[in-house]
């Protein structure tokens, strides 16, 4: 029950970004007239009547933003303090083994790795939004790189899942490597013998 009230709360925030600026005031007529002025070479008629919002400072469109900002920079920051708080964990705990320790390091690693993607994808994008709703001016930038900034966490995530996760690195150079590699294993064996009776 707990996984589903974690994963439906996760839509709450998209679902109040998408519903609350229809509750702001339309005005259809001043958006098309400023699209109008704004881009006065193109042939604008055979989109008419096209819809829009005309004032984005209102109180709606500011609580969209300011939800955009805590997720933007709210979770970068809050996977960066929970995955150092497990690695000061790792590190005092008394009854793990070195060996345990270290695979658990380099997952919490790989973990801060990935925490750190989003702060190089979706910030500066986050940022040039809040930007340009604050002063209208335009970030040019921002408008080319949104596609390859949301799409690096998705083709970086399985590299960087790959090395720190031991058995998929294990398993991948199985595949690219011709000869055998020795590994840790070890085997517990455990014989017991019975007197017979």
């Amino acid at each position: 029950m707990q996984t589903y009230v974690m994963v439906a709360a996760s839509y709450i925030a998209p679902l109040i970004i998408l519903i609350i600026p229809f509750f702001s005031r339309w005005d259809f007529e001043s958006v098309q007239i400023a699209t109008a002025i704004e881009h006065p070479t193109y042939d604008l008629s055979s989109y008419y009547p096209f819809p829009g919002f005309s004032d984005v400072k209102n109180f709606e469109f500011i609580s969209a933003t300011i939800i955009i900002s805590i997720g933007g920079y709210g979770i970068p920051l809050t996977c960066l303090i929970l995955t150092s708080k497990g690695l000061t964990l790792v590190k005092n705990h008394q009854q793990m083994a070195d060996k345990t320790k270290e695979q658990a390091r380099k997952l919490i690693h790989g973990l801060i790795v990935q925490s750190i993607l989003p702060v190089i994808s979706y910030v500066p994008m986050v940022s040039s939004y809040i930007y340009t709703q604050t002063t209208g001016n335009e970030v040019l930038i921002s408008e080319h790189l949104t596609l390859v900034t949301n799409s690096l966490p998705a083709l970086v995530d399985p590299v960087i899942t790959c090395y720190f996760i031991i058995p998929f690195r294990h398993a991948i150079l199985d595949i690219f490597s011709s000869k055998h590699r020795n590994r840790d294993i070890i085997i517990i064996a455990n014989h017991s013998s019975i007197a017979p009776m």
